[in-house]
């Protein structure tokens, strides 16, 4: 039952998970990644213009979303069990929209 509930597996680092977006996106994985921070939640910036940032810290709200917009990515990629609530997801898409910025949720 708890592996219906939890689609991550356990053992699985951040980076794991990214380098599996990025082939699933066909970017390249001699892209850099660069983890730095935004409201103390660890957001990666793929690419050297950070082409995609990738999400996947706990409880992000529409200020971290709203934040993350100022790097200006083509995309940006946070796991649906990351937003805070609903209403928070509902936010991000919103706010992204109105900056020309495509959600995807993995």
């Amino acid at each position: 039952m708890n592996s219906m509930i939890h689609r991550v597996k356990p053992e699985r680092t951040d980076l794991d998970m990214i380098y599996e977006i990025m082939l699933k996106l066909g970017v390249p994985l001699t892209y850099s990644v660069t983890p730095f921070s935004i409201n103390n939640k660890t957001v990666y910036g793929v690419g050297d213009d950070c082409l995609l940032l990738v999400c996947l810290a706990e409880d992000v709200q529409p200020e971290d979303v709203e934040q993350m917009t100022e790097y200006a990515p083509a995309k940006i990629i946070i796991s649906r069990d990351s937003f805070a609530d609903d209403t928070a997801m509902a936010n991000a898409y919103y706010i992204l929209r109105d900056h020309g910025i495509e959600l995807k949720l993995v």
